[in-house]
């Protein structure tokens, strides 16, 4: 077996027992809209830091976007400003150009690989289970790659990713499209753009129909800066909100597609920068680093 092989395999069985990665990597997921302001930023330069600063070789995926060669450019053009030692273009538009052994190697040399925005879908249906893919895994998980994404390519990290739903509704099934995603960052659930379109209520759709799962809001100019299966810190201008507890009640396994979920003792965090979260325990983390003991019992 091969030493790649093995730290992969190794690296998943830590994975699925909630244990931080030998030689792990971090994932940076953004919740869109990223550094407004070329000349102010904050989220990009943080990626550049984590991958490595000047030293930093990143992989720009643009397999999302229905423009991929312009969104390679824009992303490029930033992190060159930043300053970093080499951009890997990506442009993925088919599954065979996610096998290609010169883009595979690149994936073993890169220090970051960073997914950008557009359709979450056209994401996962170009690269998921290519070589691709599943190299970008294993140095996650056992080889000290950085991951990033923004918008679409965030909401594609998690196990199960939300591709459609409504701003406007309640607490409903119909509200909420879900389809399989990436898997990077297991058991949790990421919607981005969170609070600037109103997207409470899909959250707390799919937390009524399966508690254990964490359900991660991500504003714009916001992101997340995890260990897997450890803890992770905010950064950015706005907040992150955290959907966990203990639920005693819903009526999500009768209620129909159009009929309104009850929840109870469902538990919110709003999370803002320098805050954190750890994954172990599901308590928040004073920016100091104290964790916040829960409540005591009534």
């Amino acid at each position: 077996m091969s030493d790649e092989l093995t730290r992969g395999i190794e690296g998943q069985m830590r994975t699925e027992r909630n244990e931080p990665p030998e030689r792990g990597g971090r994932l940076l997921v953004i919740g869109g809209a990223e550094d407004p302001d070329p000349d102010d930023m904050t989220v990009l330069p943080h990626l550049v830091q984590m991958a490595g600063g000047k030293n930093a070789r990143i992989i720009i995926c643009s397999s999302p976007s229905e423009n991929p060669e312009e969104k390679v450019d824009t992303y490029g053009e930033l992190f060159e400003k930043i300053g970093v030692a080499e951009v890997i273009p990506a442009p993925i538009t088919g599954r065979h150009e996610a096998e290609q052994p010169d883009l595979v190697d690149a994936v073993r040399r890169a220090t970051a690989v960073f997914f950008t925005g557009g359709d979450q879908l056209r994401l996962t249906a170009l690269i998921a289970g290519t070589e691709f893919c599943e190299t970008i895994r294993s140095r996650l998980y056992g080889d000290g790659l950085v991951v990033a994404g923004t918008s679409a390519g965030a909401a594609a990290m998690s196990s199960v990713m939300i591709i459609g739903g409504t701003n406007e509704g309640t607490v409903r099934r119909e509200d909420v499209s879900l389809a399989p995603g990436l898997g990077y960052w297991r058991d949790t659930v990421v919607d981005t753009h969170f609070n600037q379109r109103g997207r409470v209520s899909r959250l707390l759709t799919i937390f009524a129909h399966n508690p254990q799962v964490l359900g991660i809001g991500i504003d714009e100019n916001t992101a997340i800066d995890l260990v897997p299966g450890d803890r992770f810190t905010v950064l950015g201008a706005g907040a992150v909100m955290v959907f966990n507890g203990r639920v005693t009640h819903t009526n999500a396994p009768d209620a129909s597609d159009d009929q309104t979920l009850a929840i109870t003792d469902s538990v919110l965090h709003t999370l803002p920068s320098g805050y954190g979260f750890n994954l172990r325990t599901k308590r928040p983390i004073l920016p100091d680093g104290e964790e916040i003991p829960p409540a005591p019992p009534h």
